[in-house]
């Protein structure tokens, strides 16, 4: 488990964990440790996803309870709770479509431009 102190001033951070109850004691500790450094974390853009379970995760922190999601996204890639890489793939096709077809209209099809052997 990562130290409570190498997470006070992270903007993107995923936490894991292999059981509810070690989850809600890592942020039960991370909102403590946040609480004496004057800091606090954001529940709204705090989520939680699991996998494997039936049953919906209630993990309070202080008075609001962490909202459940099937997928988000982390440092630009997209998460999903079955582990499908699908929207991850499709997405990335996606802008190498957009990156090509610009590309193509700026280069290929530029009569300006020419290929000197």
């Amino acid at each position: 488990m990562p130290l409570i102190r190498e997470m006070l001033f992270a903007d993107d951070a995923a936490l894991a964990s292999h059981s509810e109850e070690a989850l809600q004691q890592f942020i039960e500790r991370l909102a403590h440790a946040c609480n004496d450094f004057d800091q606090t974390i954001s529940v709204k853009k705090t989520n939680v996803m699991a996998q494997d379970v039936s049953i919906a995760l209630l993990i309070p922190v202080g008075d609001h309870t962490l909202e459940m999601v099937n997928n988000f996204t982390y440092l630009s890639s997209i998460i999903l709770k079955n582990l499908s890489l699908d929207a991850e793939l499709n997405t990335r096709i996606g802008k190498t479509a957009t990156a090509m077809a610009h590309l193509t209209k700026r280069v290929c099809s530029n009569n300006m431009l020419t290929i000197n052997r």
